[in-house]
């Protein structure tokens, strides 16, 4: 059972925590001062110490120092109330291995003395290797004389194979498949101790699915069936947790000077950083071709709607100037025609508008903003739309607030379009829900409908500029809101099926 030393002048807070400590498994002994820890020190073999900065007479920080110089080993973990950055050099400088702050939970420090307990049982356990390798080392020394070019050879060997880099794993094996190194590298990769791998058949401890094949035992024995030496291939090898990674495996044969083949050579590369990086530039790259998608189509959406915008402004002068030449020299149905070509040539006047706001860069001031109160806002906004739709709106917004630097009117405009799309959703009714949640970094707000839900086509394109399935429209607000999001810095997903409704999820930073 760990035995933990606890030093604490408050006598409640000690018996509490001591308390904790027995239920988690540690024989706990307390003490409230300087000499009487000391004396505790001199009785006992303890694996941790939890010491109150502040005790009377001498200080948690003497008794630090008294500690590390009798027993270096101990993880002591410091007690403070109210922490002062003048003390900490000074802490670290004399050893402390931790610090928690009171009010202590149940849970900190239990985690915190458990991480103690296990450094010192992995510098116990380091230290008794290190004696095992000295008692090796006076052991083989006694067999030099007789070993000398035995010993030489393998000492060329490791020192050629040990000195590469611990960022690949580098295994050798003998004729008959037996791991003989183990290097640093393939320690941290695989997740394996070289004590537990050296000696062991590599066929039996390396699993992993070849491209080509699931190879029992590839390259590790003469006789076995496997690829062509010198080889390199991609494969999918598993840690000793039951992870799986893909790397890169290279072979090749370990010969003696006189050209016999002794055993064979892996070289292993994660590539776990480099796929990643590879994914994340194909996703740049989408993006950039995507944008430039928009960008191309905005520009050409831009000229058109200037060309057509001036003859349709002159068109509406002449059909109100002709309005009001014959109003009172035709009947009220003659009349009446005019009135649908200016009602017409307004309708057309929108549409130019429409699409000249999308193609114009948005001008954006950003500043601290309550999303909460913009999301309530937009619901205000379209209360005509929820009542003649009989959309019941669910609000579920964080407390106190969800604060993001974000531009107030672009971002309500994007909310609306966005709100306005889920509404048109669910022409016989339904629930319209927002939900923000903030955390540290980002603010997240998820808009659920109850809708009629998107196809697979539907869902892939929904961003897509001019794309729509309504008869009305011109297909550009969702691709307004993902614009204007985007230019914050966020992102947005759209989760949605056939029947099943639409779900968005919008993240947004909450600094610049």
């Amino acid at each position: 059972m760990p035995k933990v030393l606890l030093v604490d002048d408050e006598p409640n807070i000690r018996w509490t925590m001591a308390e904790l400590l027995k239920r988690e498994g540690y024989e706990t002994i307390t003490c409230p001062d300087f000499d009487s820890a000391v004396t505790v020190i001199e009785q006992n073999e303890l694996d941790a110490a939890l010491v109150d900065i502040v005790l009377p007479r001498k200080s948690g920080i003497e008794l630090l120092k008294e500690l590390r110089h009798r027993e270096p080993y101990i993880p002591v973990i410091m007690i403070t109330g109210e922490p002062n950055i003048e003390q900490i050099p000074e802490l670290v400088r004399s050893g402390a291995y931790d610090f928690i702050s009171k009010p202590i939970t149940k849970d900190v420090l239990v985690r915190t003395v458990s991480k103690a307990i296990e450094k010192k049982r992995l510098v116990d356990e380091k230290r008794r290797l290190e004696m095992e390798v000295k008692q090796h080392a006076e052991q083989l020394e006694a067999l030099v004389a007789e070993r000398t070019s035995e010993l030489a050879e393998a000492h060329n060997f490791l020192n050629t194979v040990l000195d590469s880099s611990t960022k690949y794993a580098i295994i050798a094996v003998d004729a008959d498949g037996r791991i003989t190194l183990f290097n640093r590298g393939a320690e941290l990769m695989l997740g394996h101790s070289s004590v537990e791998a050296v000696g062991r058949s590599a066929g039996e401890f390396l699993s992993y699915n070849s491209q080509r094949s699931p190879l029992k035992a590839p390259i590790w024995s003469q006789e076995n069936e496997g690829p062509p030496v010198p080889h390199v291939e991609e494969i999918e090898l598993r840690r000793a947790d039951g992870s799986s990674f893909f790397a890169s495996l290279a072979i090749t044969h370990i010969e003696e000077p006189a050209g016999h083949v002794i055993g064979n050579l892996a070289i292993i590369q994660d590539l776990t950083a480099q796929r990643a990086a590879d994914e994340a530039l194909g996703q740049m790259q989408a993006r950039l071709a995507h944008n430039e998608k928009i960008a191309a189509l905005g520009r050409m959406a831009a000229q058109v709607a200037h060309e057509v915008r001036n003859p349709l402004a002159g068109l509406r002068l002449y059909s109100l100037h002709l309005k009001s030449k014959v109003y009172d020299k035709l009947p009220d149905s003659e009349v009446g025609l005019i009135d649908k070509i200016i009602d017409g040539i307004n309708r057309l006047s929108e549409t130019v508008e429409q699409v000249m706001n999308f193609a114009r860069p948005i001008a954006s001031t950003r500043r601290r903003e309550n999303l909460n109160r913009l999301v309530t806002d937009a619901v205000q906004l379209l209360e005509p739309q929820l009542t003649a739709n009989h959309v019941q709106p669910v609000l579920n917004l964080a407390e106190p607030g969800a604060f993001a630097m974000v531009d107030e009117a672009s971002m309500r405009s994007a909310l609306i379009n966005l709100m306005l799309n889920s509404i048109e959703a669910m022409p016989d009714g339904g629930r319209l829900g927002a939900t923000t949640h903030a955390s540290e970094a980002t603010i997240t707000l998820v808009l659920s409908d109850s809708g009629s839900g998107m196809t697979e086509d539907q869902l892939k394109n929904v961003f897509e500029p001019f794309y729509t399935t309504k008869s009305q429209g011109l297909g550009l607000g969702m691709a307004y809101a993902g614009k204007v999001i985007e230019q914050h810095g966020g992102s947005i997903a759209v989760k949605s099926g056939s029947g099943d409704g639409t779900t968005l999820t919008i993240t947004l930073p909450r600094q610049e």
